[in-house]
């Protein structure tokens, strides 16, 4: 009888310890679904739902037109000469991004141009994240000029067809459809504080306070 009590404490033993190591187990699954739920990537754009921040890459556009968005994303690219930096990331995964943040601020920033309030650093090799205070200074920024953030009248249309140039001689609406979105606009006034090489992707991230 003893060494059968003996192989049962045995087996108890053993049952305990496996069920520490199943619950450990357990509890590390559901701490890394919790942090994917919190990241995410949509393409291009790395977004952190719990830090409420978006990150993509963007090249300097200084070309002698006048900019109305600080940030291009694409999908209108007739409006792509008028943002002073242009990204690769496309305008449906930056909705997407914003969406999965926040959806209720996606929903006022998209049917009722609401301006967030923001923050945006971009990453500099020699100082690491700026504010971008201290690289632009804008006059009367509204920060809705951020980014052209789509249009609810025509991104069904736009998006779906994915345009790739401005030049396209059976897009009537075009033309017409620039006039609306950049007549609504003012043009950024803006100077360089500091100067910032060409021809570089510098990583951007905003904030949604």
């Amino acid at each position: 009888m003893e060494g059968v009590n003996s192989v049962e404490k045995k087996f108890q033993v053993f049952g305990s310890k496996d069920s520490v190591v199943i619950w450990f187990l357990f509890c590390l699954f559901i701490i890394a679904c919790k942090q994917k739920q919190q990241k995410n990537y949509f393409s291009t754009i790395d977004v952190d739902k719990e830090k409420r921040t978006i990150e993509f890459e963007a090249k300097l556009n200084l070309d002698n037109k006048e900019k109305y968005f600080l940030f291009y994303f694409e999908g209108y690219p007739w409006i792509k000469e008028n943002c002073l930096f242009v990204s690769s990331s496309t305008l449906k995964d930056l909705q997407n991004s914003v969406a999965f943040i926040d959806w209720q601020l996606w929903d006022k920033i998209y049917t009722k141009n609401f301006s967030p309030k923001i923050e945006v650093e971009i990453f500099l090799p020699s100082e690491g994240w700026t504010n971008l205070e201290k690289i632009l200074k804008i006059k009367n920024f509204d920060s809705y000029q951020t980014i052209f953030w789509g249009s609810n009248a025509y991104d069904s249309i736009v998006l779906e067809r994915n345009y790739k140039t401005s030049k396209c001689n059976s897009c009537e609406l075009l033309p017409l459809e620039k006039d609306l979105i950049l007549g609504k606009q003012k043009v950024l006034n803006y100077k360089f504080i500091k100067n910032l090489p060409k021809d570089v992707n510098f990583k951007i991230r905003i904030k949604f306070l």
